[in-house]
């Protein structure tokens, strides 16, 4: 069926979903933790295997953009017609790392909203991710696959090492290709705005939409915005090792004798780590998101005191980036 999954698999895990089990699939962005998203049986396991907030909502994946009016009730949305005509704007996004908000349907189980009014959907870009969601006939709130807070899970591997046997099962699609968790774009309001940055950028979406396109609003309520958006805790993506930002360090800053860095480009550096990983060696953005989770996991797993990231500018994909850094280095 696909290259790495086979069709029986792809069943068993169909059949998972249906009896109100978790499922750990691929998408190009990260690993999701796959449930039955009109099931609140189901969907509360999602959160008792991450130990993730209840205040957290969840994303909701769908095969195809056509089954978006199935689980969003667009006739409560402000104009509902402008928002139809901003869908189809947006639909060469689609299958692909964007979520959109939109209020939510009845179909959706109240859980996967986490008390709000709205449901984020996105269609992903991973053969193994589609195929599943027509094998199941329904839509999947899936999260990251793995612990709340921790570093997103780019492989497998890092499935089985964080949540291995609280899963039904696991599908092995390979090494995800974007690495950063989709961008989170709300159709709530009449000026779109971007809850999460991700790989599809403002520009792009300011490009598609043909109008403004708000940021994240750091001074929005942030339990208001919580309920409309995940991966907006002020520490999130975070591993065990504390992680400081390169650019944050100073001369007269104390260092620990075993440091990790994970440098975008090479470059010299004002300390020697014990040890390092070079993401790009042209500063390429994209090779930089595709490995930077994986990076975080592999200096976690070193026995290390502290883990030096490099930066970059925060625009287009370093918007998101850098978003993930700062959340990961949050104290």
């Amino acid at each position: 069926m696909t290259d790495t999954v086979t069709k029986e698999q792809l069943a068993a895990a169909a059949d998972a979903l249906r009896r109100g089990e978790l499922v750990a699939f691929p998408t190009e962005t990260v690993y999701g933790l796959g449930a039955d998203a009109r099931s609140s049986a189901a969907v509360r396991r999602i959160y008792e295997a991450k130990g993730r907030p209840s205040n957290n909502p969840l994303i909701v994946h769908i095969s195809a953009i056509a089954d978006i009016e199935a689980y969003a009730d667009l006739s409560r949305s402000f104009n509902p017609a402008l928002v139809r005509e901003r869908l189809q704007k947006l639909s060469h996004l689609f299958p692909g790392p964007l979520s959109v908000v939109l209020p939510s349907s009845p179909a959706i189980a109240p859980e996967v909203r986490a008390g709000g009014d709205t449901v984020a959907l996105r269609v992903p870009a991973h053969p193994v991710a589609l195929e599943l969601l027509r094998t199941f006939g329904g839509p999947v709130a899936a999260p990251s696959a793995n612990p709340s807070n921790y570093v997103s899970p780019t492989t497998a591997e890092h499935v089985r090492q964080g949540l291995g046997g609280k899963v039904a099962c696991i599908l092995d699609g390979g090494p995800c290709h974007v690495g950063l968790e989709s961008t989170v774009l709300s159709l709530i309001n009449p000026t779109p705005q971007v809850l999460r940055p991700g790989a599809v950028t403002r520009d792009q979406l300011e490009g598609a939409l043909g109008c403004t396109v708000d940021g994240p609003n750091k001074q929005a309520d942030s339990e208001l915005v919580a309920l409309l958006s995940p991966g907006l805790l002020e520490k999130h993506y975070s591993p065990r090792t504390p992680v400081v930002l390169n650019s944050a360090l100073t001369s007269a800053s104390p260092l620990p004798e075993r440091i990790g860095a994970i440098l975008f480009s090479p470059q010299q550096l004002s300390f020697t780590p014990t040890h390092t990983v070079l993401l790009s060696s042209s500063g390429e953005l994209a090779a930089v998101a595709a490995g930077l989770f994986s990076a975080l996991r592999e200096m976690d797993s070193r026995g290390l005191e502290l883990i030096v990231v490099d930066t970059c500018e925060p625009v287009g994909l370093g918007e998101a980036i850098m978003d993930r850094l700062l959340r990961a280095a949050a104290r």
